[in-house]
């Protein structure tokens, strides 16, 4: 006799199964929505380019919008700057000799003779 739960499409363990699967909207909730329109609007923070925030209702689900920075508004010394920190930063390689005075004869006299 085969125990079924399905709202999850599980069979009890140990038991063989057909492979039958139930099919709900529980699995649907592990993977994204692929949904183009959503039936609701949700509260969204827009973070704008000088750093202020306002709050929204946005048609997707989304946490946090930031809106990107126009560069042509900028100083030069800013737009520079601006630029440079995109940059991948390059790593700083220092090698340090490290001198070897190590004298493995003079521990000699501490080892145990058989």
């Amino acid at each position: 006799m085969l125990t079924k739960f399905p709202l999850l499409g599980l069979v009890r363990p140990g038991i063989v199964s057909t492979g039958q699967r139930f099919l709900s909207s529980n699995t649907a909730a592990v993977v994204k929505v692929h949904r183009s329109i959503y039936a609701r609007r949700y509260p969204t923070m827009v973070v704008l380019p000088n750093g202020a925030t306002i709050n929204i209702n946005y048609h997707e689900p989304r946490r946090i919008i930031k809106l990107p920075l126009d560069l042509s508004l900028l100083s030069e010394a800013e737009r520079k700057a601006r630029l440079d920190k995109r940059k991948p930063k390059q790593k700083i390689r220092i090698e340090d000799e490290v001198e070897d005075n190590f004298n493995a004869r003079k521990y000699l006299k501490y080892i145990k003779q058989k």
